[in-house]
């Protein structure tokens, strides 16, 4: 086919079926990224599982990842209170993001999994910090 020679109909077909595959490479993309994200929530969530400091709050469902540092026995106004101070100084040190989200009462840390450029290596991060910073806050009281 002559470029010069295309009709305005086959132009318009051939720019259909540039948009139609461009469209499912980026869709297979995302695909992949969003399976990734489920991946990583749920390895964390098996990781929170093996640590006997850390009790998962909720099922993963989706990215979301809701946990809290329990230690040794306290009370539940004590685990707040000790899950917002780990908060407050995992955000202070800046190596891994979370944030927070309250269950039943309970104040809990959540991790939330939505970048496509985390890695099993950042994921792994996760609950070495909190338990290092735990260590900190109870060294601390």
């Amino acid at each position: 086919m002559n470029p010069i020679e295309i009709s305005p109909e086959q132009f318009k077909s051939l720019c259909e079926q540039f948009l139609a595959i461009a469209i499912d490479y980026l869709l297979a993309a995302f695909r992949k990224s969003i399976e990734n994200d489920l991946q990583h929530a749920q390895r964390l969530g098996s990781a929170i599982e093996e640590t006997p400091d850390l009790q998962l709050m909720a099922p993963i469902e989706l990215s979301a990842v809701c946990f809290r540092y329990v230690g040794s026995m306290h009370t539940e106004d004590n685990l707040n209170r000790l899950n917002s101070e780990i908060l407050r100084r995992l955000v202070e040190r800046g190596n891994v993001y979370l944030s927070n989200a309250t269950l039943q009462s309970r104040f809990c840390l959540r991790a939330c999994v939505v970048n496509h450029r985390t890695t099993d290596s950042d994921i792994d991060r996760v609950v070495a910090e909190v338990l290092a910073v735990a260590k900190e806050v109870s060294n601390a009281n």
